[in-house]
């Protein structure tokens, strides 16, 4: 399968798929970004990409407004059913052309919902309703893959067993790396047998590329970390945490 695919990513978050692949860990990432940032109630909070909504539900457990956006019509539907509430509302949609200019105190990108094409500059229009939308002084935090951790740590197969009530769960991911991107391959298989095969890319952006893209975007990074357990950024950890303010 090893090519290069057009919106795969639609085809990606269908399904049982990415429930089982995707680590959600929502409240500690929330508790992360209290630490980390200056959150209050009240505060409207923009969550690009927001998948089906167990970040953008805490932060409504939080007190905060929060607007939720995703393309997968499966994962809206289950924001819209389970957590929607007077604080948190979800829109199915493209985040590249959501617009509520000047009106969010966070913005997050969270989860490596970035850079998914090979081209810069189709990867960098995410980043300008996520910069129009977040007011100017604004807080900003995006997680992604950690290119220095990815190059040291470089596995071409991980095979992972994961418990699913009295069953176990088997993923096989097949990665490579080509034109500057984490190319993968994915096979799930579930515990009555069914299987589901995937495919997966995102460009791997170094820190100072993160800095030179976000500023053209008038977003300055301040903090970085490898993970939310507030661990330093280096090859040993596996994410890029980036947390900022608009300028």
């Amino acid at each position: 399968m090893k090519q290069n695919k057009e919106q795969w990513w639609l085809d990606f978050f269908k399904g049982d798929f990415s429930e089982v692949v995707l680590n959600q860990q929502a409240h500690e990432t929330l508790v992360f970004m209290q630490q980390v940032g200056e959150l209050a109630e009240s505060m409207n909070v923009y969550d690009q990409w927001c998948g089906k909504g167990y970040l953008a539900h805490e932060f409504d457990r939080a007190m905060m407004n929060v607007i939720g956006i995703d393309s997968s019509d499966d994962y809206i539907s289950y924001a819209k059913k389970e957590l929607e509430s007077k604080r948190a509302t979800f829109l199915l949609g493209d985040a590249n052309e959501f617009f509520k200019e000047d009106y969010f105190d966070v913005c997050i990108n969270w989860n490596t919902s970035f850079a998914y094409h090979t081209d810069d500059k189709e990867n960098e229009r995410m980043l300008v309703p996520f910069s129009k939308n977040l007011k100017v002084g604004g807080q900003f935090f995006i997680c992604t893959m950690n290119p220095l951790f990815i190059k040291k740590h470089f596995q071409k197969f991980i095979v992972k067993q994961i418990p699913s009530k009295d069953s176990t769960i088997v993923t096989i991911r097949e990665s490579w790396i080509e034109d500057e991107m984490m190319k993968s391959d994915w096979l799930i298989i579930y515990p009555d047998g069914r299987r589901e095969t995937k495919y997966g890319q995102t460009k791997l952006y170094s820190l100072e590329q993160f800095k030179e893209i976000l500023l053209r975007h008038n977003l300055v990074v301040e903090k970085v970390y490898g993970d939310i357990s507030m661990s330093p950024y280096d090859d040993d950890h596996p994410s890029l945490i980036m947390y900022g303010h608009k300028v």
